[in-house]
């Protein structure tokens, strides 16, 4: 198979280019420049789920002070009920 001319001149000029092209690309610099995307974008994620694990410590903080009062204020309403009744029975006792 013979290559005419003009078909050798634009194939000399392909690889040139092309050879050009990857000889001014860096390879491991876009292979570390990757890398340190990731190890960057790694970084952001670890301090948001620190972040995220500080707000949840305060939101169980919270909840936890939110239930004790409610406990506190029902145990108050169970004393009352408990002293309501016990008047009640006294005021039924009493009347015999």
């Amino acid at each position: 198979m013979e290559i005419d001319k003009e078909t050798k001149e634009k194939l000399d000029k392909y690889l040139d280019t092309m050879t050009w092209y990857h000889s001014e690309k860096l390879w491991p610099q876009g292979f570390f420049s990757t890398v340190g995307r990731i190890e960057d974008n790694m970084k952001k994620l670890n301090q948001n789920i620190e972040s995220a694990i500080s707000s949840s410590t305060k939101l169980t903080n919270a909840l936890n002070k939110i239930t004790l009062a409610g406990v506190i204020v029902a145990g108050v309403g169970i004393l009352v009920a408990i002293c309501n009744l016990s008047f009640e029975i006294y005021k039924f006792i009493a009347t015999k």
